[in-house]
């Protein structure tokens, strides 16, 4: 009985995800691949490997981490208005887990997890701190690189395009990723998972050299967060080496705002020849204190 509920939730967890991207992508009846799904997916499976290792319900944990994003695309829309996705993702959780015959307190319990995932005084809730880090160390590793060239190439990026715009979030999530754990297991694999996206990519900008104009140069900067006097963030940006046009140097002007689920950096970058200029922008890591973080071990 257990494991028929399990797989018919899982069921319906995909065909909830898989419409709703379609209907997002313009082709509710077409065929193709989820790319949300596979996601989902690789989310639930380090959630469970969390669980176990925390001493948690795993099977639990597991169906968090597939309806985790349920909600991104609710309605046809992406971001497109200020409730937060999660609520959407709760709703359908609770509404699906309700459907196949799952305890009113395992519901309760994920639905407040999911709803909480991204809120202040969301590391109170063990499981909404599983997902979390689940959902970070997914896109990180190997199979994080992947997923990444994946996106740009399904939104229309270029190699020069993706790098410029959108690497300097992921140098700067990855050599934070063990501070934005919640939990000692994620914690632990987060160091590994650290390492192996930094050295590729790290790599990668070395070998892209040899391409015209793709000199790339990766820079630290320290920013400050919106209302939180003396608490500041390290920041990697990756700036190309000159302007293409007159060969001045790009110097970045930085703001960041407080946002509903997120400290949002603005990286406004313009060249000191001839003006021209671009944009960087981002959520802020919600990085963990050092001594935060000795004390949970």
């Amino acid at each position: 009985m257990a494991e028929r509920k399990f797989k018919e939730a899982a069921q319906k967890a995909r065909g909830l995800i898989v419409r709703a991207e379609r209907r997002f992508s313009g082709h509710p009846s077409g065929a193709g691949d989820s790319f949300l799904w596979e996601h989902s997916e690789h989310v639930a499976a380090l959630c469970r490997r969390l669980a176990k290792e925390e001493g948690q319900d795993a099977d639990l944990a597991y169906l968090a981490g597939l309806f985790h994003d349920a909600g991104k695309f609710a309605g046809g829309r992406y971001h497109s208005d200020e409730r937060p996705e999660e609520q959407a993702a709760s709703a359908a959780a609770s509404r699906i887990l309700g459907q196949v015959g799952f305890s009113r307190r395992s519901v309760n319990r994920l639905a407040k997890a999911l709803k909480s995932l991204y809120q202040s005084g969301a590391g109170r809730d063990t499981l909404a701190n599983i997902v979390h880090d689940a959902d970070f160390l997914s896109k990180f590793g190997r199979l994080g690189v992947a997923q990444f060239f994946i996106k740009s190439a399904l939104r229309g990026r270029n190699l020069e395009r993706a790098i410029t715009e959108y690497l300097s979030k992921e140098l700067t999530y990855a050599a934070l990723l063990p501070r934005n754990m919640r939990t000692r297991a994620g914690r632990r694999l987060a160091g590994k998972k650290a390492a192996e996206t930094l050295r590729y990519f790290e790599g990668l900008l070395r070998e892209i050299r040899d391409m015209p104009g793709a000199l790339f140069r990766v820079k630290l900067f320290r920013v400050s967060r919106p209302e939180k006097s003396g608490r500041v963030v390290p920041v990697r940006l990756v700036l190309p080496a000159s302007c293409r046009g007159c060969g001045g140097r790009w110097v970045p002007e930085f703001s960041t705002e407080k946002g509903i689920k997120c400290d949002k950096l603005e990286a406004a970058l313009r060249c000191s020849g001839c003006r021209q200029s671009y944009r960087i922008s981002f959520c802020l890591p919600e990085i963990q204190p050092w001594g935060a973080l000795l004390r949970r071990r």
